[in-house]
Formats: C-alpha cells, structure tokens, sequence
C-alpha cells in the first residue's frame, strides 16, 4: 500500500531504546509494566524523536503488535499518513507544555498491524527524562461509541420525521373536520346555527394551526407562541373578510415558548379573544384597532393582553358571562393556572398572566 510503513529493523539500535530495552522497560516483571498493563487505554511513551520506548498491554491488543514489534520503531507507524501532519503538531504542542501537563484530549486516528484504520481519542503528555524530554501519548478506541452516537442520532431523526409526519396528519385531519363544519354552516337555514358551526370552525382551525407551527418547527416539545398567535390572527382576519384598512392589527410579541400541554388552551383562548372583538367591539362597520401583546414577565410568568378600542362589554359581567366564548375562556384560564384582569373603561382589555414554563 501507498502509506504502508515498514517496520525499521534498525529501530532497535537507537540509543534512547536501547537503553530502555536494556534497562526491561515494560518485562512482564516490570513493576512500572505492571501497573500500565492494567489500564484499559493504550499507553505509549516516546523519545523526543518520537520513537516508541514502552507500550502497556492495552496498546499491543488495539493496534495488533508485539513489543518486539513495536520498542524503537517511529511512532508515526501507528498513524495513517493522513494525519500524520496534524499529529506532529500535537506534539509541537506538547512539547511546549509544563512537566506532567497534558492536552486536552484530542481526535485522531490510529492505524492497525493489519493496516485497518480506527477512531480515537488521545491525550499528550510530556515529563523530564534525563535532562530531556518523554511524551506519553494515552488512546482509546472510540469506534463503538461513535457507532452508538450515530445509531443514537438516527434513532433521534427517524423520531423527529415520525413526529413531524404525526403533526402533518393530525393538522390535515382537522382541518377536513374545519371543512366540514363549513359546509355544514352554509347549509344551514338557521342563523343561529350557521354562527354557531363557524365558530367551532375557528376553534379546529386554530388547533390545527398549533400543529402545523409544530410541523414546520425543530422541536416537537415547544411551541414558538408569537408565530402561533400571528397565524391565528390573521386567519380570523381573513375569515371574517376584514382588511386592515377598517381594523387595524397592532402587536408585541416577545420571544416565549410553551409546552404543547399550555399552547392548545393558549391558542383556544386567543381565538375566542379576537374573535369577539372582531364580531362585536366594531359595529355597523365601525373602524378601529385590535392590540395583542405578549409579554415575559418575572419568575418565568407570560402576559397575554388581547385589547380594543372598541364599544366595550356593555355592562356584561365577565366572571358570569353565559356565552359559550365566554365560558371556554374562563374554563382554559384556569387550566395554564391564568390570572385575568378586565379593563373596559375604553373598549376592552383582557390580562392573562401564566406560567410560560407550564
């Protein structure tokens, strides 16, 4: 092969191994031998020319030599030619360093006696030989564990593909029954009725639309609530046939997520809010605005105000209201555990305050 390096037969005869060899660095009866030969990671000191002077058992089993093999040979014949370069650097690096400091670890890679190549990770460390220099450079095999992290991260992607492909049909079966439910409501004589069906229309809608922001979305866990209520709004607009000219839509939405457990009572709740206002606060063609604001406030808490400048409530008492909107606001309040404060010296005000992180 192009990169194969043949083992230095002369190896044995530099002086710094000689010396190590002579000395029965790394025998069987080697206390130092010993003590290296019960790590688990390879272990595999160098000369500062980088020839190899004592290696542990756990070395000799990842990379498939002897320690006849290996003592005096450069360490570069347990490295494929391509990171050769990027490994001499390392060791410049080490070079530099404080007696017994060490490199953070490191990746590389480590090629076998059988010329297969391997995932490691490495750590360098230099001490005082002599009046010189030892690295000690310590590996271990990482191919297992990088397999398992990918095995890992495709588990994780073919999660996320499922859920999204769950979100995508959750999203397209309601809408078919938001479909339904207009047909329904232009079939229907009774006036009553129709408004009633087009109501709960735009409730389906407004959770079928929960989904889809969670469909185009990175996670599956949070839901980013400013594109949510920006979605609803402007499919309430479009539904009711009201161009901003006649009523304006002000926002301020901060960045606030919130669980999928929060968001669907969140979405309901602002559905109904701007639905009324839409149906009731500007009659007879009336013009004037609709302000929705979402608000982080201190302890993890969120404030929703969904505001016009409307005709007000009309001495309609809020905690006792009848109407089913009503009655579904106050019920989803108390479900995300909402504080609601109501202002309708002019127009009307509705203050919702929750935890952001429920």
């Amino acid at each position: 092969m192009p990169d194969e390096k043949p083992l230095d037969k002369k190896a044995h005869e530099s002086p710094a191994a000689k010396r190590f060899v002579d000395r029965g660095f790394m025998t069987p009866t080697d206390p130092l031998g010993k003590i290296l030969d019960l790590a688990d990671d390879a272990i595999i000191s160098v000369d500062h020319e980088e020839r190899i002077l004592l290696f542990n058992q756990s070395a000799g089993r990842m990379f498939g030599y002897t320690r006849e093999e290996l003592v005096g040979q450069s360490l570069d014949i347990l490295l494929p030619s391509r990171p050769v370069a990027l490994h001499r650097r390392h060791m410049e690096n080490a070079a530099t360093f404080a007696e017994s400091q060490r490199e953070e670890r490191i990746k590389i890679r480590g090629r076998r006696k059988d010329r297969t190549e391997f995932a490691a990770e490495a750590s360098i460390s230099t001490v005082g030989v002599n009046g010189g220099s030892m690295f000690t450079v310590i590996l271990r095999d990482v191919t297992q564990r990088l397999a398992a992290d990918e095995r890992v991260q495709q588990s994780l992607r073919e999660q996320g593909a499922l859920l999204r492909e769950i979100h995508h049909r959750v999203k397209n079966n309601l809408q078919v029954v938001s479909s339904l439910l207009g047909l329904q409501s232009r079939a229907a004589d009774d006036e009553h009725v129709r408004k009633m069906l087009k109501d709960s229309q735009d409730r389906i809608h407004s959770m079928a639309l929960l989904h889809e922001v969670l469909y185009q979305s990175n996670t599956f866990s949070r839901v980013n609530l400013p594109d949510y209520i920006w979605q609803i709004a402007s499919h309430l607009f479009s539904s009711f046939g009201i161009g901003q000219d006649r009523i304006r839509l002000l926002t301020k939405l901060e960045a606030i997520d919130l669980s999928l457990d929060a968001a669907v009572p969140c979405g309901l709740i602002i559905n109904e809010l701007i639905s009324n206002a839409l149906k009731y606060a500007f009659p007879d063609g009336r013009k004037g605005e609709v302000r929705i604001e979402l608000l982080a406030r201190p302890g993890n808490m969120a404030r929703l105000v969904v505001a016009d400048n409307g005709i007000g409530l009309h001495h309609i008492d809020w905690a006792t209201a009848r109407s089913l909107g009503m009655r579904l606001v106050r019920t989803l309040a108390d479900q995300i555990g909402a504080e609601v404060e109501v202002n309708s010296s002019a127009g009307t005000e509705i203050q919702l305050t929750f935890p952001a992180a429920a």
